[in-house]
């Protein structure tokens, strides 16, 4: 049913919900008129202007001065303070301008290992260090391992000045790390420096890690009952084993009359001692002549002469572990580019106990000397030359009955903290 309604103006029936009559065509409903804005002044503008400026003046200072994060995903950012750029970097000790964007190292499965990672800051223009300076307007700085494959157990100290180890850089941690399976690994690492400032600078390091063979003999293995059984053993292994594997020889505690040479590859020796308490004993000289940076292990073994001639002769990285070194003119002897270390050993009764003349060496394997016995040498230790500033360690040792414990011709640097003189 439709509605009508009239219209107000000429009285004709329409539809109740017209807004127009269709017989007057006039418009029925009232029509508002809308006023449009008036115009907007010169100085109103400028005053909103000013406001606006006057507002957004504070954030912009605060956008421009906020702490800011730099962390480009590298081993190298650069920083600037003070009007100076500084380079941060995460580099060796041996190249302390150059950043490192990875590092590899291997090892062997199940063994403890650790190796330092540096922390440098540079002056960019003048390659010179810059740690003194830059460090007091830093907070503090951490180190992590933000990533790594699970066969790694891998973690690393905080980090520290170290001025014994690396004086020019800003920090050193120490990573350790051990290998559950055999392969390549990976691990990243982040040095985090936080400013005074509020800044936050991040480096970062790829670590690859790579699994060695290893190899075991002993004499159920191979013959090595006499010097000369020995020497064909090590010249056999030279020419059949792999040089990446890592070669360990246990050897039984007999006496080896004779020279032994070991000139062509590394490989690490372990004596025995038997229920009379003879241990493996040489007297005549082991020479270590090798051309690799690898480490070699000599533990457990008596090296005994007459008087005469050198007990030990090391071109190489040798490490002594319970070791003892007797009767010789000279009882080790490290030159050309090489090192030796000792823990746990006993050096007595030689003209000279330990002697360095090396003619250069970039990198030592460890400074320390701890637990050793010094006995009625003439010289206990002659530093020649050792190619190195670092300071030796000698914390835990005796020297007792020497002519001269330290013949320091070198001026090398000594630490003493803890060792005994009698």
């Amino acid at each position: 049913m439709v509605t009508e309604k009239k219209c107000p103006l000429c009285g004709a029936a329409i539809h109740e919900r017209s807004s127009f009559c269709p017989y007057c065509t006039r418009p029925i409903n009232a029509r508002k008129q809308v006023t449009p804005p008036g115009h907007v002044s010169r100085r109103a503008r400028r005053c909103a202007l000013l406001i606006f400026v006057l507002l957004a003046a504070p954030l912009l200072l605060w956008l421009c001065t906020r702490p800011r994060v730099y962390d480009n995903g590298t081993a190298e950012v650069f920083y600037t303070m003070d009007g100076q750029v500084y380079q941060l970097c995460i580099a060796w000790n041996e190249a302390s301008f150059t950043p490192a964007q990875q590092r590899y190292t291997s090892g062997e499965m199940d063994f403890p290992y650790r190796y330092p990672s540096i922390l440098y800051i540079n002056h960019r223009e003048s390659d010179t260090h810059a740690h003194e300076s830059f460090l007091k307007q830093v907070e503090r700085i951490e180190a992590a391992f933000l990533r790594a494959d699970e066969a790694l157990e891998i973690s690393c100290t905080l980090p520290e000045y170290r001025s014994s180890y690396a004086p020019d850089a800003a920090a050193v941690t120490y990573v350790d790390y051990t290998l559950n399976q055999p392969g390549t690994w990976l691990a990243e690492l982040a040095f985090t420096v936080y400013m005074k400032n509020g800044d936050v600078i991040r480096l970062h390091q790829e670590h690859i890690i790579e699994t060695v063979p290893t190899c075991h003999y002993t004499a159920e293995d191979a013959p090595m009952g006499t010097i000369e059984e020995l020497q064909a053993l090590i010249d056999e292994i030279a020419d059949t084993v792999d040089e990446a594997a890592e070669v360990y020889i246990t050897l039984p505690p007999v006496r080896y009359d004779g020279n032994l040479s070991m000139n062509r590859r590394s490989i690490s020796l372990t004596g025995s001692e038997d229920s009379q308490g003879n241990r493996t004993t040489f007297t005549g000289t082991v020479q270590l002549e090798l051309s690799n940076r690898r480490l070699v292990y000599f533990e457990g073994i008596d090296f005994v002469g007459s008087g005469d001639g050198v007990g030990l002769s090391a071109a190489g990285r040798l490490h002594l572990t319970d070791c003892r070194v007797a009767g010789w003119r000279t009882g080790a002897l490290c030159y050309g580019t090489s090192w030796i270390n000792a823990d746990e050993c006993v050096i007595e009764n030689n003209g000279i106990g330990l002697h360095f003349n090396n003619s250069s060496f970039g990198s030592i394997s460890d400074s320390r000397y701890a637990n050793n016995i010094f006995r009625d040498n003439g010289t206990a230790v002659l530093l020649e030359n050792t190619g190195t500033d670092v300071s030796l360690k000698f914390n835990g040792s005796r020297f007792t009955g020497n002519g001269a414990d330290f013949d320091n011709r070198c001026g090398q640097e000594l630490d003493l903290t803890g060792a005994t003189f009698e």
